[in-house]
């Protein structure tokens, strides 16, 4: 009976339209941002903690660098997709002999960062072990004091292994690109049933091989960073015109849901994620009340299923 008889004031409509052209502004001028300044969602990923941390750790390719930290379990990953562009692209056996020399060469140079950064190798690889036995402790998750003290140590540990990663991260893309290369036109095309494709530069349209760590699933970084400036442009213009409100404002209350989720509320060592909540449950209210019928254009096909049949006098 309340449900039936309640009805929005016209202040309450007049801040629900506020709400939603506040919200879908916000979406927007992030969005703009992203795509003019360029984004990346590792730093966010990398800080995520709580019961879920290792699902966004698990976007990031080798997260802990444990992988590329080594030099043969290294050169193991980049046999492995040398073997799989050699299957992919059906080379040739000269073709295969340009794989293992550009494979060689990489080895190379990722030889001469081993070798400089030594020292610190060997530091950080005996960081994994330390790290494992302070996590093991519960007492660190409970105790602040000890908490910090272990967040310090992990600090310590990635700014060791950052540069050094970073020289190893920098040798992948032109191996990747130099393998990608070596096949012809028509080994690479995506469809080897039809004639070869052209985009509107007249270049011919080519499969490409992406190298991936192993464990790394469906839903890396690099996808996040293509779809999230879309994404927030997408719902924010959506938000602002009131159109599809109910879906923008769906998706823009569960992807504020999953920031939140990101430092778990309550989990020792989070960061507060007040803003965020309170902007998801914002989000929520202009879905579930529909806010586009209101100075938006979901009033359209809302007043087209709601009108009233005449009948003739």
């Amino acid at each position: 009976m309340l449900f039936k008889k309640a009805k929005l004031t016209f202040p309450a409509i007049l801040f629900l339209v506020l709400l939603r052209l506040v919200i879908g502004w916000h979406f927007f001028q992030e969005g703009a941002v992203k795509v003019k300044e360029g984004f990346s969602s590792t730093p966010f990923l990398s800080a995520a903690k709580g019961p879920f941390a290792k699902q966004f750790h698990s976007m990031i390719p080798d997260h802990d660098g444990a992988i590329r930290i080594d030099a043969k379990t290294m050169s193991d990953a980049c046999e492995a997709y040398g073997e799989q562009i050699k299957r992919e692209f059906a080379l040739t056996e000269d073709q295969c002999k340009e794989v293992d020399t550009i494979l060689a060469d990489a080895k190379a140079k990722r030889k001469e960062s081993y070798d400089t950064w030594k020292p610190q190798i060997e530091e950080y690889k005996n960081g994994f072990e330390r790290l494992a036995k302070l996590q093991s402790e519960p007492s660190r998750t409970k105790i602040e004091s000890l908490r910090k003290q272990q967040d310090d140590i992990e600090g310590k540990w990635r700014a060791l292994g950052r540069p050094i990663l970073a020289e190893i991260d920098n040798t992948i893309p032109d191996m990747v690109n130099k393998l990608n290369a070596i096949a012809t036109d028509e080994q690479a095309n995506p469809k080897p049933e039809k004639p070869l494709a052209k985009d509107a530069q007249g270049k011919p349209i080519r499969k490409r091989v992406e190298f991936k760590f192993e464990g790394q699933g469906p839903i890396s970084v690099k996808l996040v960073d293509k779809i999230i400036p879309i994404f927030d442009m997408s719902v924010g213009i959506l938000l602002l015109l009131g159109l599809l409100t109910p879906l923008a404002g769906l998706a823009a209350g569960l992807f504020l849901a999953s920031v939140v989720v990101s430092q778990f509320p309550g989990f020792p060592g989070t960061s507060p994620t007040y803003y965020q909540a309170i902007e998801a449950l914002g989000c929520f209210v202009v879905a579930f009340a529909d806010a586009g019928r209101y100075a938006g254009l979901d009033f359209i096909p809302w007043s087209f299923w709601n009108r009233k049949s005449t009948v003739p006098a």
